[in-house]
Order: C-alpha cells, then structure tokens, then sequence
C-alpha cells in the first residue's frame, strides 16, 4: 500500500465517522478540492505533502498525530530507489 493509499483509506473511515461525504472535505477552509482528488484517485504516486495532511487535519478538527494514530499506516511498502 502506498502512503497515498493509507490516508486515503484513514480519510474515508475518519469521514464517515462524521458523518460527511468526500467532496465536502474540499469544500472546507484551507483544503483544495484538487488535493483531495488526487489522494482519493491515488494520483500522486510519491504520497501526499505534510502541509496538505495537516490542512486536511485541522479542517475535520484533530491533530496530526491522531490522523497517523492508526494501523493502517503500518501497512505502507516504499518503492525500491
């Protein structure tokens, strides 16, 4: 699994805990629509930028460290360089 594929699977099941759709998450503040395409359509294939992560956070109200809290992210395999 990618690090794009591990928080887009942690944004789905943190989504649907609150009870809100995808394309809400790019209609809030600081969070652009495109950024949350890419990582649902698994477009950036180098994983997702730390700044965009943390927009992503404080947009749904919770911190870094209880987005990554999670062991889907121990599932992520890095290409070989």
């Amino acid at each position: 699994m990618t690090i794009t594929e591990a928080v887009a699977n942690r944004l789905t099941r943190v989504l649907k805990a609150k009870g809100m759709k995808k394309k809400a998450l790019g209609e809030l503040p600081g969070v652009k629509s495109q950024s949350v395409s890419n990582i649902f359509r698994s477009k950036s294939v180098s994983g997702i930028s730390m700044t965009t992560l943390y927009r992503i956070c404080r947009a749904l109200g919770m911190t870094m460290a209880e987005f990554l809290d999670d062991s889907v992210f121990n599932e992520i395999e890095l290409p070989e360089e």
